[in-house]
């Protein structure tokens, strides 16, 4: 079976964007039902359980991405046996995971008080919702959920996303039903294991359909096995180091400073991960193309283009932390939630820092993915989550601050993992002194903070309250304050050039008889 590989991004693509605008609309109008029908307790409930589940699930250990990975040879040499034996051990090893992930779930259970802190809802029971939730991940395991590897060595995301947006359109829909109707957090939550049966049987049959020559059949050979459980390895410590850094913040805030502040926080962080998921599809898009210009084209050109895409990505980034310091508390307490959920000033700015300095990395760790360089920089996971275990439980506990949880993620992002992700770029790839680039960034960074300082500022004076039109107003002046700081200064330099270069080959692309 010959792939079509352009016709496979496109569809990839586009498919996706559409998962991403249903997967970022659904669950915040679910969110504002339950806040607003049951109470901000339970939309708190929801991420930790969330983020619970998120560090059991270190239990995969990267196997998804590693026999993926493995079977994107054998489906070039068609080889079909092979890609059957690998489905097979897959199959197996999936259902091992998912009992893995029920038996630690059950594990849990004597300890969810403690996790859950104060503030748990009146007649609430923890432990039936837990198992609700804990029930719908180890369903998606034990069914056919590694029939999703199919369509991803076959590079056909695109019919696992249909499935995905129909089946999220349908259980946001019910969601949204019973939460109006009824107001019962419990029924919410029992559709979460019952949709995964359609999702599963639905991917089952859209496999067999497509691919009728795959089934579970036959044993991967020893050499084949070597090569999962040796980027297993790599892919664990990556794994394991960014889900701690990233999801601990919840459990720790719940922890130690109750489920009251852990609620405020999950609406703060969920309006982070939404900007964060729609910039990132950027860079998804880009990664295949930066592949494919990392090897055919001279290393000089490949720096230039590195140092073009960084200059535009960074001036996004800074763009949309400047938005998150002015819009954050605007929006949450005069146009979403109301003046009771907000949480203080100093939280907005640790966030945009964490946005900032989380994002900024993004373009210097597609090149390193493009180039397959992540199995060299592993060890670098694995210090950050020790560090910011051993710094973020102190210092929480000390400042009884949600700033406790948010400062050793900012500092690991900016003092261990842009450093180090730099000198492994510079020395592998573009094989030259990083110096020049960490002087751009430095500058960059400074840009950033000034211009989303004035335009803070200049908000705080002029638009004080929060209200819908203060929402309207302070993105009216972000929108000419920053980029005016940021063009005014950077307009001279050879990465502004490249970028409106760039800018305006697309725009011809896309302009009607223009195209290529």
């Amino acid at each position: 079976m010959k792939l079509a590989r352009t016709k496979n991004a496109f569809r990839n693509t586009i498919w996706g964007v559409l998962y991403r605008v249903v997967a970022l609309i659904g669950p915040f109008v679910i969110k504002t039902i339950i806040i607003k029908k049951i109470g901000m307790e339970y939309s708190g409930l929801n991420t930790l359980f969330n983020s619970i589940l998120t560090v059991l699930n270190l239990a995969n250990l990267g196997f998804s991405s590693s026999l993926v990975y493995t079977m994107y040879d054998a489906v070039a040499r068609e080889d079909h046996a092979a890609i059957c034996a690998m489905l097979n051990f897959f199959r197996k090893v999936y259902r091992i995971i998912g009992l893995v992930i029920l038996g630690m779930g059950l594990c849990v259970i004597p300890f969810l008080p403690q996790l859950v802190g104060e503030g748990v809802p009146p007649g609430a029971n923890l432990y039936v919702m837990w198992l609700l939730y804990l029930s719908a991940t180890v369903m998606d395991y034990v069914l056919f959920g590694y029939v999703n590897a199919i369509f991803s060595a076959y590079q056909r995301e695109d019919t696992r996303l249909k499935i995905m947006v129909v089946r999220y359109i349908v259980q946001y829909v019910l969601q949204i039903v019973i939460l109006t109707v009824f107001a019962n957090y419990y029924l919410y939550l029992l559709t979460l294991p019952l949709m995964v049966i359609p999702n599963s049987l639905a991917n089952y049959y859209a496999a067999k359909r497509q691919f009728p020559h795959i089934s579970c059949v036959g044993t991967p050979t020893q050499e084949t096995k070597k090569a999962i459980y040796h980027r297993v390895k790599t892919l664990f410590a990556h794994k394991v180091g960014y889900t701690v850094v990233i999801n601990v913040d919840s459990i720790l805030i719940s922890a130690f400073l109750g489920l009251s502040v852990q609620s405020l926080y999950s609406n703060y962080y969920y309006i982070l991960n939404a900007v964060s998921a729609l910039v990132e599809i950027i860079t998804t898009g880009c990664l295949a193309g930066i592949g494919n210009k990392l090897i055919v084209d001279t290393e000089d050109n490949n720096h230039r283009t590195f140092l073009n895409l960084t200059y535009g990505w960074v001036a996004l980034i800074g763009f949309c932390s400047a938005c998150m310091l002015c819009l954050y508390q605007p929006f949450i307490g005069g146009v979403w939630i109301g003046e009771e959920g907000l949480l203080d000033n100093c939280v907005v700015v640790l966030l945009a820092m964490l946005f900032y300095f989380w994002m900024f990395r993004v373009m210097q760790s597609t090149y390193r993915d493009a180039a397959g360089l992540w199995v060299k920089d592993w060890p670098k996971s694995l210090v950050g989550m020790v560090v910011k275990l051993a710094l973020g439980i102190p210092l929480i506990r000390m400042t009884q601050h949600v700033g406790g949880a948010l400062l050793p993620t900012i500092l690991i992002q900016l003092l261990l993992n842009f450093p180090w992700e730099v000198y492994l770029l510079y020395h592998d790839i573009f094989h030259r002194s990083c110096r020049g680039y960490l002087v751009k960034m430095a500058k960059y960074t400074l840009l950033t903070a000034v211009g989303a300082a004035l335009s803070y500022g200049c908000c705080l004076w002029l638009l004080p309250a929060n209200s819908l039109l203060t929402f309207l107003g302070r993105l009216c002046l972000v929108c000419v304050i920053f980029p005016t700081v940021w063009i005014g200064a950077t307009f001279r330099t050879a990465e502004f050039r490249g970028m409106w270069q760039l800018g305006m080959r697309v725009v011809k692309k896309l302009l009607p008889g223009k195209g290529a």
